[in-house]
């Protein structure tokens, strides 16, 4: 018997798929001029003096870009510090070794007699307190924050391992005060007494941080025009992404909706398979388990998420849509680090530790239980299953191990072990004709082996080698059809960047792909043209096998040309082969960014892209063996505009030419003495143009959260067929509206935050079915298509989803439970179109109802 009509929307909705890690400040700015302040008159009069807390922006050369009161004194001693320190000059701060901008917090003391001239130097007191600063909950070493003994009478600053010394404090009490712009501020009393040290460990609560930054403010500028650079950080709480930083980019601007919520990404209404997927440069067959619940690699692991929907630049190629790249970070080489996460669909585990002083490393693993609660609820509800049953209930599992070893201070050694497994196979389908089709199961699973080298060669010159074997295999079984392909890949990067001057630099390299594939099918073969398909598709079925091997060698060259400060303009060129096409190609690419003032950038870019053609359209039995590679011209311009404080807007606009894009064709040629269709050519065509706009609101301390808007219009002419008539791709969607954003709420529950995501698209194009045609000798009907225009469309899409989180934070562990509720008002979008046996009559496919998830979380 048929299945329920929500059955197939359900399974295609499951089978279709922390904080920022910290920055080491290897040197804290030192204050190397001093500018005095001049005393307020009428407080020097009275006799009054005061000190004025401050928190400084200083710049990567050490000048003071801002200063601003955080605890005002009055009497005109927050006019004239701000004033004075502004004039202050300091030694750069480095993170990572490299000159870095960063927030400091500063005190200004007034005191008569005492205007501000500099202090002398003090006789050396023996230290009687010392200490360690780390983050309560994380365990992480607090570096560059200021110790303050009894308002200013001894100061300190901690180092790289968060330790700090004080010398000559007074015996007795002593207040000590902890300021740290990355940390709430710490206060406790310490006993001093005559001839001992006092020992101490404090643990500091961390302030809220933002998503889209690092630990240290200053975040080292892009060549890239359009990336959008996603941290870890609290993207962990936004709602509808089960805690999974990667989701987050289908909710940026450019990103179309998937049908069902599927985990494919459509960019700039591209096809799926235009936009390629990395994990620290190598590729990778998919980033989302099915259904998209979660990504295929742990968001512990991930220390930023990077996106191009276009124009990226020559170190990638291969692709005419987007980029998305997962940057992994390294082991923790301080302490031991534990991770225990579990929701309504998976559950999570993680362990990271030193090994020695120069050896770290990490293991992860995930394991869904979507296949329990399925089960669960066909046993609930046997009726509404009907006949359909799992052999192999929807299940995912993914793991990740890294080794990191410090070889020396030039060299770093990395050992990258991960890989995923997707898998489902349901009975009791009824897919219609003479004979039910009553088994299906589809698996995807992929593993990888990276080792990287990177090697500094001198203060201007670094290189990394990267070598990454692997294995995938895809696949799909609906009885008797079959379709699989298993792969053996040996990737290979090798990379060199040198800077020519401060104002030039150029970078180039080798990505060389190699692989081994084998594809076995067991399809209907193609009806040729004028023909009419066999009553049963079972009639005539083709069982093939196909074996080739290629080796894909891609040469790339780009420089960063910087010839005045304010503008940057970055040529580049690629040159790839194919070699299961023979074919090849040269990709000319540039970019550019011109600085107007401290809150205005324009850029733009232009770049020739090309892709080979996937193997099914390239073999002689289904498609076409002459068929070569596809192109597309991109052109981006685009503004950044800093609006006022945390506010900051970013608009794109884009267009995409396409050509020699592969189509249907219903040409008949002659190969080899014998008339034959040729299925498929290049002479496919189309455009895609639009505009992005990114409203983007940084964290205050309490909210963050973004509105991110895309026009799209796609357009594609299938050349020569004449089964195809053109119009909206069935990607294309004019609308796409998300807001979203978190909520710190302190003053109802510590710990407590709340977050909501809406949003608003354009329904999906909608192919129309004229009717029904009944045919005797399948005993079946067969659907009559009907003609389509580029409005024929599903009704638009709505959904809000909101999330509730609390923490607990203890001083070296925390606790984290959370409520996430997509649509909670249980709309009914349509997902698709559903007829009745004969196709008379038809209704609306629908999405997910009000869908609650829970999940609890602790982590040392």
């Amino acid at each position: 018997m048929k299945c329920a009509p929500w059955i197939l929307p359900l399974l295609a909705l499951l089978l279709l798929p922390t904080r920022a890690p910290a920055q080491t400040l290897t040197r804290a700015p030192e204050l190397v001029h001093f500018e005095p302040a001049a005393y307020p008159p009428e407080a020097e009069a009275a006799g009054i003096e005061g000190s004025v807390l401050l928190e400084i922006d200083v710049g990567p050369e050490g000048a003071v870009l801002d200063a601003r009161v955080i605890a005002p004194a009055g009497h005109g001693f927050d006019e004239a510090a701000v004033e004075a320190v502004r004039r202050f000059r300091f030694s750069p701060a480095e993170i990572d070794g490299q000159p870095a901008a960063v927030t400091i917090e500063y005190r200004y003391d007034f005191r008569i007699r005492q205007v501000a001239t500099e202090p002398p130097p003090e006789a050396e007191a023996p230290v009687n307190l010392r200490g360690r600063l780390l983050t309560r909950g994380s365990k992480r070493p607090i570096a560059g924050a200021t110790v303050d003994v009894n308002d200013g009478q001894a100061v300190a600053v901690s180092g790289e391992d968060g330790s700090f010394e004080v010398r000559g404090v007074p015996v007795g009490q002593a207040r000590v005060v902890v300021v740290d712009v990355r940390h709430e501020r710490y206060e406790t009393t310490e006993t001093i007494e005559e001839g001992r040290v006092t020992e101490v460990v404090y643990y500091v609560h961390p302030k809220p941080t933002s998503p889209f930054e690092q630990v240290v403010i200053g975040k080292a500028d892009r060549k890239e025009v359009s990336t959008v650079a996603i941290s870890v950080g609290e993207l962990t709480r936004l709602p509808g992404t089960s805690g999974d930083t990667v989701k987050v980019v289908q909710n940026l601007p450019g990103v179309a909706r998937a049908p069902y919520g599927a985990g494919v990404l459509v960019i700039r209404g591209g096809n799926p398979n235009d936009t390629r997927t990395y994990v620290d440069g190598q590729e990778v067959p998919l980033i989302f388990h099915f259904g998209a619940l979660t990504s295929v690699y742990a968001s512990e692991l991930v220390e930023e998420v990077q996106f191009e929907p276009g124009n990226f630049g020559a170190r990638y190629g291969r692709a005419i849509g987007g980029r998305v790249e997962l940057v992994t970070r390294a082991p923790r080489e301080e302490r031991l680090h534990l991770v225990a996460d579990a929701d309504l669909f998976d559950a999570t585990a993680l362990v990271e530790t030193p090994v020695s002083e120069n050896l770290s490393m990490a293991v992860a693993a995930r394991r869904s239980y979507v296949d329990a609660v399925i089960n669960a609820a066909a046993s609930a509800a046997p009726d509404a299953f009907g006949d359909l049953g799992f052999a192999i209930a929807p299940r995912y599992y993914d793991y990740q191990a890294k080794l990191r070893y410090r070889a020396s201070e030039d060299d770093d050694l990395r050992l990258d072990v991960y890989g995923s497994d997707d898998a489902l196979s349901v009975v009791g389908v009824d897919a219609g004709g003479v004979e039910d089709t009553n088994a299906a199961s589809t698996r995807t699973r992929f593993f990888r082996v990276g080792l990287t080298w990177d090697h500094r060669l001198d203060a201007s010159t670094r290189a990394r080698v990267q070598v990454t074997p692997g294995w995938d295999h895809l696949n799909v079984h609906f009885d008797p059809l079959l379709f699989d392909v298993r792969q053996t890949t040996a990737n290979t990067r090798a990379e060199l960047f040198h800077d020519v001057s401060e104002g030039f630099s150029i970078g180039g390299g080798l990505d060389l792909a190699i692989g081994e594939q084998r594809v076995s099918t067991q399809l209907p073969r193609p009806t040729p043209p004028g023909q009419l398909p066999a009553p049963d598709f079972r009639q005539d079925l083709v069982d093939a096998t196909f074996d080739h091997t290629y080796v894909a060698p891609g040469l790339w060259v780009e420089a960063i040309w910087q010839p005045i400060e304010a503008l940057k303009l970055v040529p580049g060129l690629r040159f790839d082969y194919d070699s299961f096409i023979d074919s090849s190609w040269v990709d000319p690419r540039f970019a550019t960014r011109l600085t107007l003032d401290e809150a205005t950038v324009l850029k733009g870019a232009v770049g020739l892209y090309h892709q080979p053609p996937l193997p099914q359209y390239a073999t002689a039995e289904f498609g076409n063996p002459d068929v070569h590679e596809e192109g597309a011209v991109q052109y981006m311009i685009g503004v950044e505009r800093r609006i006022h404080g945390p506010l900051g807007l970013d608009v794109q606009l884009f267009y995409k030419d396409l050509f020699d894009a592969i189509a249907p064709t219903d040409e008949v040629v002659v190969r080899n003495g014998e008339e034959i269709p040729l299925r498929y050519d290049n002479d496919g065509t189309g455009r895609s143009y639009g505009a992005e706009l990114l409203l983007r609101y940084d964290p205050d301390g309490r909210f963050f959260g973004w509105i991110a808007y895309t026009f799209s219009r796609v357009q594609y002419d299938a050349g020569r067929a004449t089964s195809r008539t053109g119009g909206a791709d069935q990607y294309d969607q004019p609308h796409n509206l998300v807001a979203l954003g978190t909520l710190e709420l302190p003053e109802i529950w510590d710990g407590l935050s709340v977050g909501f995501r809406a949003r608003y698209t354009s329904g999906a194009p909608r192919w129309r079915v004229a009717g029904g045609v009944y045919d005797a000798d399948a005993d079946d009907t067969r659907a009559l298509p009907d003609e389509r225009s580029s409005d024929d469309r599903l009704p638009d899409f709505f959904q809000l989803d909101l999330r509730v989180d609390k923490r607990w934070t203890f001083d070296t562990a925390t606790f984290t439970a959370y409520v996430d509720v997509q649509n909670v008002t249980n709309r009914t979008n349509a997902e698709g179109m559903d007829y009745n046996h004969d196709f008379t009559r038809s209704r609306y496919q629908p999405g997910l109802p009000i869908f609650p998830s829970f999940g609890l979380r602790w982590e040392y």
